[in-house]
């Protein structure tokens, strides 16, 4: 099977000698560099990138991009700010129906993800990625390495995985591409304040403390900004945080560790890092009242944008987090998806949320009639880990006395009900959510009416 890399780089080269391998894989290397060519195709070295490493001599060099058409799979190793420049030279060489995978890590210069990106671009093939826990120096020498391939096809899935069959790389798999992207973004920026805390605090009890907290929030940004936070527990989540956090290979750590040794200043840091690039972006993409609930990235962005190279971690605010009371109405009847999402998605803006359900008597009074009645929806409610309190709603009237006599901070509502709570906004914030679209409780009902 033809195997072309792009970038023959320290990644590319160690992706395509460990492919080489495999006597089935015909692995060539795609690189500008014609003295790179020549030295990895007549002597099996690229000296520049591993100076003492002898690569596997059937993987091949060319400066011949136009030796790409009939890959059966491409792999993207080159940096993700020259990718568009290359596809506006070279993507007339990918054929229709090439698998192309995503190694590069990045956000392209509007925020979209670079599979997002080639995905459009490429429209005749099938973009992939791959992401995970692996440093190409120990990748190049045969180390079992593990990544997580963010797939659309099963087929094609399988075509992978029997590219990598009896190689030194294994896979996990998720369809939720987007947040394999993200994750491989979002870890650089946790790195950053792992290497600070080791420098400033040399406590394993501390470094813990705030990875987990880091674990925590990187799962809340995943499934906010539209992944699935499951992701997360995967290779190119939990596996590449805790690689590039820990390890002193990793720069976006030794930037952090140069920060708390207090070696970081604007003017003797000329390197701008993925880490400092991809919290920039991160940040221009969630609102502002997320952002408030993200602590740790807050203290990273106020470092940098005040160039003190001083991360400022109150542990007290970290960990003993003022309560934040969330209250929301309904019917609830007929406990489906849509439910589950605006109720996870209100607690998530709290540490309190309390349900206020209709009861059988004020349903009555709105022209509805539930498939349970008011004790049986209580209890499913109540069964959710997501919610706190369930308070009976008997009438239109009572919220106003319901958010005084809980204290409540956030009032949350469907985005249907847009505008028609703005009034008890001098009472507490009030937020309108988007619903789940393709389904709701009528929906199911008029499907249980239907005969089969």
């Amino acid at each position: 099977m033809k195997i072309g890399i792009i970038g023959a780089g320290s990644f590319g080269t160690s992706i395509g000698n460990c492919l080489a391998s495999k006597k089935s894989n015909k692995v060539y290397l795609f690189t500008r560099n014609l003295n790179k060519q020549d030295e990895i195709n007549l002597h099996h070295k690229n000296s520049l990138i591993f100076p003492n490493k002898i690569l596997n001599e059937r993987l091949k060099a060319t400066t011949d991009f136009s030796m790409l058409k009939g890959s059966k799979i491409i792999f993207i190793a080159i940096p993700s700010y020259s990718i568009q420049s290359f596809l506006e030279e070279k993507k007339d060489f990918f054929s229709n129906g090439t698998i192309v995978i995503n190694l590069a890590k990045g956000l392209m210069s509007d925020n979209s993800t670079l599979t997002n990106y080639l995905g459009n671009e490429l429209i005749q093939c099938d973009v992939m990625t791959m992401k995970g826990p692996t440093f190409a120096s120990e990748l190049v020498n045969g180390a079992n390495s593990i990544f997580t391939l963010g797939y659309r096809s099963n087929e094609n899935r399988d075509t992978i995985i029997e590219v990598m069959r009896d190689t030194n790389i294994y896979l996990d798999f998720s369809k939720d591409i987007f947040g394999i992207e993200l994750l491989s973004v979002l870890k650089n920026i946790y790195a950053i304040l792992l290497g600070y805390i080791d420098a400033k605090y040399n406590s394993s009890n501390t470094r813990f403390l705030v990875l987990t907290k880091a674990f925590n929030e990187m799962k809340l940004l995943l499934k906010e900004l539209g992944g699935n936070e499951e992701t997360i527990n995967l290779s190119c989540g939990f596996g590449d945080l805790g690689l590039t956090a820990l390890n002193d290979l990793s720069r976006n750590r030794t930037l952090g560790l140069l920060m708390g040794k207090g070696f970081y200043s604007k003017e003797s840091n000329s390197v701008v890092l993925e880490g400092e690039k991809a919290m920039n972006l991160i940040t221009n993409l969630i609102s502002e009242k997320l952002l408030r609930r993200m602590s740790l990235i807050q203290s990273i962005k106020q470092s940098f944008e005040d160039q003190s190279g001083k991360i400022d971690i109150n542990f007290n605010k970290l960990i003993n987090v003022d309560e934040k009371v969330v209250l929301t109405y309904g019917t609830f009847d007929l406990l489906h998806y849509g439910h589950l999402e605006i109720l996870r998605r209100a607690k998530g803006f709290g540490t309190k949320l309390i349900v206020g359900l209709s009861t059988d008597n004020f349903n009555k009074t709105k022209d509805k009639i539930s498939v349970h009645n008011y004790e049986k929806r209580k209890e499913f409610l109540e069964a959710l880990d997501y919610v706190d309190l369930v308070l009976p709603e008997e009438s239109w009237e009572q919220k106003t006395k319901d958010i005084e006599d809980n204290r409540v901070d956030l009032f949350v509502m469907g985005d249907d009900w847009k505008g028609k709570f703005d009034y008890l906004s001098k009472y507490c914030e009030v937020e309108y959510l988007p619903r789940t679209k393709g389904i709701s409780t009528t929906k199911l009902k008029n499907n249980l009416k239907t005969p089969d």
